[in-house]
């Protein structure tokens, strides 16, 4: 039987009746593994990223993790950010248009 399948009524019953257990057999939800950050240190990413928006990522970590004094990985900041709705965006490049030397002196 794969692992990824789910027992039967029947099944948990007889593993029940030989345990000898209350009687209790339904699926219990599986959360799997907890997030690194909490609702306070997601407040604490947030107002730093603002602070420093076009700062590079490595310095926007080091800010945060001096500020909330949790260690997490860059690829943990990126990914909270993300979800956060900030995304990295490369800034729009404006040529610098003057005139040209002989259109000043006419």
């Amino acid at each position: 039987m794969p692992r990824s399948l789910e027992l039967s009524d029947f099944e948990k019953g007889i593993i029940i009746g030989s345990g000898k257990v209350s009687g209790y057999c339904r699926n219990v939800p599986r959360v799997g593994r907890p997030t690194k950050l909490g609702d306070r240190d997601r407040r604490v990413l947030t107002r730093e990223i603002r602070k420093n928006r076009t700062q590079p990522m490595a310095l926007i970590r080091d800010e945060f993790q001096q500020a909330s004094g949790s260690i997490v990985s860059m690829n943990t900041i990126r990914k909270e950010a993300h979800l956060h709705g900030f995304h990295g965006r490369a800034a729009a490049h404006n040529p610098f248009i003057t005139k040209s030397p002989t259109a000043l002196l006419d």
